[in-house]
């Protein structure tokens, strides 16, 4: 199994977190224990969000409303994480997380299709490439390190993939020097050595590639390999968004929301979220809908918001499958409808999304969208409890229902749950 199917991003990437969410009413319904409440907006530079992890903790945006009782007698209402700005409400701001260990930094160039090539005609492709690459043709030589990179056709070897990208980035090929940037910058086949990455992200990005330049902005940004300097990130992110590159336009996008290196403008952040999520790019249409949901930068439009959420959710974005589970169960932007929000609350829940969790918990407690499961309930608030010590008494709630062996057999399963990407 290849160490990584798909490029990543730093761990350390920053997140863009709106205010609020404004206008957004409680289930109507009472949830038997607690109120279902919309994901925090999540949003990274750089790109997609696939193999990072992330430093920075998510939250819940404000609900307007009471939710009705809770089974325990007590009341469960959306917390508000929200931080409002001199504007009328700032659209956004962007925190940095700590970088974890071993978690990949820098887009890269090429990824592995998803699909299983037919062997024969595989083998033939890879002879063609290496006695293409062996002749010295810069963009073989590319492609065949992509290859050791990934496993694709060869056994994955790092080593062998630095190899081929050096004698290609060697010849001026600018996506062999941007990805030989990444396995530097990772420490992949190489000691880690992040001023090579920034020297070899340069000069591809010299050379108007706009992953290089998107990178290369990331690592300003981040101080790695080079001094901090948003400003100098800005630039990069500019010329890569320009470049249409989708990475950098989302990452000029959270610095113009967040007003790091550049003057808070988050009605051209959200521009260029807009132009970044047409070209697919999950975050970004996450960071769209939610600004569409909130208000404070252009009057709020919840169809829009909706519209955007789905695309990344898609996709695969669990914070946006949770935040659409929440618009389906009240009914905001979408017509009400528990079942396809209970269904959105699962794939974010087994993602790991912690409000998700909480309430897909709250719908199998009621019975709304879903048959009613106290089990269900016990087991989803279990593994939630484990990143929300706040929903204890929501487990001791759901636990008067059950039996001690049952008990024992959910805890157990919880204890060996594991997110899934969904």
């Amino acid at each position: 199994m290849p160490e990584s199917e798909t490029p990543g991003l730093p761990a350390s990437a920053m997140r863009l977190v709106p205010s609020r969410l404004t206008q957004v009413c409680l289930l109507a319904a009472a949830l038997a224990l607690g109120a279902v409440s919309p994901a925090m907006a999540k949003g990274k530079t750089a790109g997609h969000d696939k193999a990072a992890a992330h430093a920075v903790k998510s939250g819940k945006t404000a609900a307007a409303g009471k939710a009705a009782k809770s089974a325990g007698g007590g009341k469960a209402s959306a917390k508000s994480a929200g931080k409002k700005g001199s504007r009328g409400g700032r659209a956004a701001h962007v925190a940095a997380g700590a970088a974890a260990a071993a978690a990949p930094v820098g887009l890269e160039h090429w990824a592995p299709s998803s699909d299983k090539p037919d062997q024969a005609e595989d083998a033939k492709e890879l002879a063609a490439l290496r006695s293409t690459a062996q002749s010295g043709d810069a963009k073989a030589q590319y492609l065949l390190g992509s290859r050791y990179r990934f496993g694709r056709g060869v056994n994955q070897d790092l080593a062998q993939a630095v190899q081929w990208f050096r004698k290609s980035a060697d010849q001026g090929y600018a996506p062999a020097q941007s990805d030989l940037g990444v396995l530097y910058a990772n420490g992949r086949g190489v000691s880690q050595d992040e001023r090579q990455a920034v020297q070899w992200y340069r000069k591809a990005a010299d050379q108007g590639d706009g992953i290089a330049q998107n990178n290369l902005g990331l690592m300003y940004a981040e101080g790695r390999g080079v001094a901090k300097d948003d400003a100098q990130a800005v630039q990069w992110f500019q010329r890569s968004a320009q470049s249409g590159e989708a990475a950098g336009q989302y990452s000029l996008g959270v610095m113009l929301a967040s007003g790091r290196g550049v003057k808070e403008d988050s009605r051209s952040a959200l521009q260029w979220f807009e132009q970044a999520g047409e070209k697919g790019h999950a975050d970004a249409q996450y960071n769209a809908g939610m600004m569409y949901a909130e208000g404070a930068v252009v009057p709020q439009d919840m169809p829009r918001a909706a519209g955007w959420l789905e695309k990344s959710a898609n996709q695969g974005n669990a914070s946006a499958q949770s935040t659409l589970g929440f618009l389906y169960a009240n009914g905001q932007g979408v017509g009400q409808n528990p079942a396809t929000a209970a269904r959105w609350f699962e794939r974010a829940a087994k993602q790991g999304d912690t409000v998700a969790q909480s309430n897909l918990a709250a719908m199998y407690a009621s019975g709304q969208g879903v048959e009613k499961s106290m089990a269900k309930a016990y087991y989803w608030l279990l593994i939630a409890k484990t990143k929300d010590a706040s929903l204890q008494s929501r487990v001791r709630t759901a636990e008067q229902d059950l039996g001690s062996a049952e008990k024992l057999r959910i805890q157990r399963e919880a204890q060996a749950w594991k997110p899934v990407k969904q």
